[in-house]
């Protein structure tokens, strides 16, 4: 973090600075009704993306906070097919024989340890020869911080923290098993006085082959003029296979794996490994491990997946595992096909 943003940052919340006399009694930023919480944790949301609200092509504030959303994806981002799988990859398109319209909600929710929680809406549309047009808003944030003194009472309203993005795109058919999308992304955020926005350029390409073979490779808040707001983006790949049917349990089955690379900026590479089971064309379970680094250390955690499609919708869940067990994080969602 930049010596004059911290800066900024401490002004705004009434912080002593290194040299400087404190006031008596300092206000420091707590979530009620859990003991103290102070502003290193701020910081630690914010993922050090914090910059001047005038700057220009600086990353959006707290944009990392998508990535303990991209955590409850039990599916590669590059391959995802769920509710918001054009927020992930923009190569998301409707079946010819399908819905003509689909709609998805789903709320993203984190234990009040951590306090991130947040939603996704989207709509794809097919647009007839043109493709499918996908259009996604969506939201994380974190709930109940608010400044103290030396009690536990707030001293005026919640420090907002969020995050928030809008995305336009074009997905459609380029050949033989190939989907090709685009998507233009808004991205704006806020911490306590600081925001700034970002705009982004995705692209997305994935292939389904008849012998259950697929793979896909997307960007997520990619800046194509490759300024500092390109620190915000993030880039995976993905390869899955999926077996022919069979019988169990009096329906037919088929088995499901997929393997992920990612890639972000200041981390190391991610992997994630996935195997899933397929009941009768209407359900799924899905299992994995997700392997990342951050500042050197290596952090192993576990995925887990469900969905049910009833008529025309589809429920499903999803599960991040945390760290060690801790923190786990969940996604639920519900898509309805409409002609």
């Amino acid at each position: 973090m930049a010596p004059h943003n911290l800066s900024k940052l401490t002004d705004s919340l009434d912080i002593p600075r290194a040299g400087s006399q404190p006031s008596p009694m300092p206000p420091r930023a707590r979530r009620l009704p859990r003991p103290a919480r102070t502003v290193p944790l701020l910081l630690i949301v914010a993922g050090g993306l914090l910059r001047p609200a005038e700057a220009v092509g600086q990353p959006a504030v707290a944009s990392d906070l998508w990535r303990l959303a991209a955590g409850t994806l039990v599916v590669p981002p590059a391959l995802a097919d769920d509710g918001s799988a054009a927020l992930w990859t923009p190569a998301v398109r409707l079946s010819p024989s399908g819905a003509g319209m689909l709609l998805a909600i789903e709320a993203i929710h984190s234990p009040s340890e951590i306090g991130i929680n947040g939603g996704v809406a989207s709509l794809a549309v097919r647009a007839g020869s043109f493709g499918t047009v996908n259009v996604v808003y969506g939201r994380m944030g974190v709930d109940g911080l608010v400044r103290t003194e030396t009690s536990p009472e707030a001293i005026g309203g919640d420090i907002a923290v969020y995050n928030e993005v809008l995305s336009v795109g074009l997905a459609r058919a380029i050949g033989s098993g190939f989907t090709a999308g685009i998507a233009a992304r808004s991205l704006s955020g806020r911490l306590d006085i600081v925001s700034a926005s970002q705009l982004g350029l995705d692209l997305g390409l994935r292939y389904a082959g008849a012998s259950g073979f697929s793979f896909g490779v997307a960007t997520r808040f990619f800046d194509p003029a490759l300024r500092a707001s390109e620190s915000a983006a993030s880039y995976s790949a993905a390869v899955s296979y999926r077996t022919a049917e069979g019988q169990a349990w009096g329906t037919t089955a088929d088995l499901r794996f997929w393997y992920g690379a990612g890639w972000a900026h200041g981390e190391g590479m991610q992997h994630l490994l996935t195997a899933g089971l397929g009941l009768g064309g209407v359900a799924e379970v899905d299992v994995g491990a997700a392997r990342e680094e951050t500042a050197g250390f290596e952090v192993w955690r576990s995925r887990f997946g469900v969905s049910l499609d009833v008529g025309r919708y589809r429920v499903y869940l999803g599960r991040d595992g945390g760290v060690n067990g801790f923190g786990a994080t969940y996604r639920f969602g519900l898509t309805a096909g409409m002609t």
